[in-house]
């Protein structure tokens, strides 16, 4: 059963209280300047029935102009204060769902769509706010001035016609209790997923434009995105269908209960145990039993996409981080060598299924050394990379930086000590200038320059509109592949980790931007503990070391040269990039798999 106040919102509320208090106070105080004013109005309706002159009463039209002058004072400060409490309670779920999304890491999207959660992140928390500001307020409202107006009827106007008035009053919150939980019941959080979902496949579809162009697609996108708007208005139309019911109860019952507290107090004046005098009070002040009940229904349907939200919000932060953080302290330093022992890794897809990547790897990237990753596509190569950043924990087995597990290690402090040139370079909707600025915040600019030099993009960035302060597009897409490789590359030489981690540098370039990257990259590499993934071979022969994976695991381990004399997988995957060779690509992908099963009854492949 849902309650009439989402509880779980009350954590964000510590900066919004007072807000939400002088939300009320100033509801309050409207309420009470409309009574005075009806009240007021009242008293003259008496005296001109009873032959009072009406310059005898200015006193009372001077009341009812400053009843006026407070309610609209009152209006004013309750819309302030509404909105304020809002964005108090807005602000505080972002920041608690922008950081704990970043706790959670890449390893929470990986089955996620970007686009719904983009829309739960902006729009689901934008939707809280006539939730927050309204809505919550008013259900104090409907608890205090009813019982407020009760007792003042009951003491001064009339106690029989109070108990009339006050005994419909409950059937508006009950009613919306009860509808509340059946649009639970029969529609739950469909609106607001529909309404996900559309916005989702909207912004995919933007991001894609140019492939659904391409391949003549656009009329169909368009049409499954026709789909999903249908969708939404028909889950919406389903949810408000529900509502009507309560919608009627808080019409029909103002007018029951009033009609009804009029018939018996004009029957009790004509008995004559009513004066006239407290018969035009019910009149004019009858309705205001039944005011904020009115808007609470009112307030609640504004509030429709914000409960609904609410659902997804909560749903994000009660995930756990799979990588938590629970190393503590400061270190200056550590060597800057890499160890894998015995490290077996799996992804756990969507359906709960396992996909092994990694079976029970070992291999050492001593310090100032170059290592190289090469293998078939799928053959855990990236993921030693995630694993290294620990975007992802192994299941089995050790990861070392500097002769320490980096789960002891901070987290802040590992990804410090390590570069990234990845094979698609991200670079943001910005300037040239802030996405370097990514790698070392507090750069000069010559030092920004210096790094750009020596990645060779300092001429193209300066051949730009407006040179460093050239905004890139999104995802960079105003530079060439290239172009964005270099910048990526002077990000790593602006950072100036002492490990650096190449992520198949070169695979999305031609040549004549192949051969520039490469000789920034091995300006990069100078001094530095270098691992290197790589399907192009001719970056790898002159690593120090070349681990060759196969399946999960490393099948060999040598030199350029000796993995060529071995004539196994390394010699296939030269000879299918380098046509001419003896040996076909498939005879050493055969033979390595008799090897490898081999060594699973003898032992481990070491490197």
């Amino acid at each position: 059963m849902k309650e009439l106040i989402d509880h779980r919102l009350i954590q964000f509320s510590q900066g919004a209280k007072r807000w939400m208090a002088a939300t009320f106070l100033a509801g309050l105080i409207g309420s009470a300047a409309n009574i005075a004013l009806l009240m007021l109005a009242g008293r003259i309706i008496v005296g001109i029935y009873g032959g009072v002159a009406l310059t005898a009463m200015s006193d009372l039209f001077l009341g009812m102009l400053l009843a006026v002058g407070i309610r609209a004072a009152a209006e004013a400060a309750r819309d302030l204060t509404a909105q304020r409490s809002a964005a108090s309670v807005k602000s505080a779920v972002r920041k608690r769902m922008g950081s704990h999304l970043f706790d959670l890491g890449p390893a929470f999207l990986e089955n996620r769509n970007t686009g719904a959660l983009t829309t739960t992140m902006v729009d689901g928390i934008e939707a809280l706010d006539a939730y927050v500001g309204l809505y919550i307020p008013y259900i104090s409202l409907c608890l205090v001035m009813p019982l407020l107006l009760f007792i003042g009827f009951a003491v001064y106007v009339d106690l029989v016609s109070a108990v009339i008035l006050m005994a419909f009053v409950p059937l508006v919150p009950l009613s919306l209790y009860f509808f509340t939980n059946l649009e639970e019941w029969k529609v739950g959080r469909k609106a607001w997923e529909a309404y996900r979902e559309l916005s989702a496949y909207f912004s995919e579809s933007l991001q894609g434009m140019t492939t659904l162009k391409l391949f003549h697609q656009v009329g169909a996108r368009g049409g499954r995105l026709h789909e999903r708007s249908v969708n939404l208005e028909s889950a919406l139309v389903q949810s408000l269908r529900l509502y009507f019911g309560a919608s009627f109860v808080s019409e029909v019952v103002p007018v029951l209960g009033y009609s009804i507290s009029m018939i018996v107090a004009s029957f009790r004046l004509s008995q004559g145990t009513l004066q006239l005098d407290k018969l035009v009070m019910i009149l004019l002040l009858g309705s205001l039993f039944y005011e904020h009940v009115s808007h609470l229904l009112l307030y609640h349907h504004y509030s429709l996409l914000g409960k609904r939200s609410a659902d997804s919000i909560f749903e994000i932060l009660s995930r756990e981080p799979k990588v938590k953080n629970t190393a503590t302290g400061a270190l200056r330093s550590l060597p800057s060598n890499i160890e894998f022992e015995r490290v077996s890794f799996a992804y756990r897809e969507v359906d709960g299924e396992e996909r092994a990547v990694l079976k029970d790897i070992s291999f050492e990237v001593p310090p100032g050394s170059t290592v190289a990753l090469v293998g078939a596509t799928g053959a855990g190569k990236s993921t030693v990379i995630d694993l290294l950043y620990r975007f992802h924990d192994p299941q089995k087995g050790t990861v070392s930086l500097g002769y320490r597990d980096i789960r002891t290690l901070p987290l802040d402090f590992l990804r410090s000590r390590m570069a990234l040139v990845a094979q698609e370079a991200y670079l943001f909707y910005d300037t040239v200038e802030q996405n370097l600025l990514l790698g070392k915040p507090s750069a000069t600019n010559e030092e920004l320059i210096e790094a750009a030099r020596a990645a060779n993009a300092h001429e193209f960035i300066m051949a730009l509109p407006q040179g460093y302060q050239t905004i890139i597009g999104e995802r960079g897409v105003r530079l060439s592949g290239g172009e964005r490789q270099r910048i990526a590359i002077a990000r790593a030489l602006l950072k100036g980790a002492p490990i650096l981690l190449l992520d198949e540098p070169t695979s999305n370039v031609d040549a004549e931007n192949e051969s520039s990257i490469q000789m920034a990259l091995e300006r990069l590499c100078k001094d530095r503990t270098v691992l290197i993934i790589a399907h192009r071979l001719s970056t790898v022969r002159n690593a120090d070391k070349i681990l060759v994976m196969h399946k999960g695991k490393i099948a060999e381990s040598g030199t350029h040269e000796e993995l060529l004399a071995k004539r196994g997988i390394y010699f296939g995957l030269v000879r299918a990039q380098n046509p001419g060779s003896m040996t076909t690509p498939k005879a050493a992908f055969d033979r390595a798999d008799t090897a490898m099963q081999k060594a699973a009854v003898a032992g481990e492949v070491k490197a």
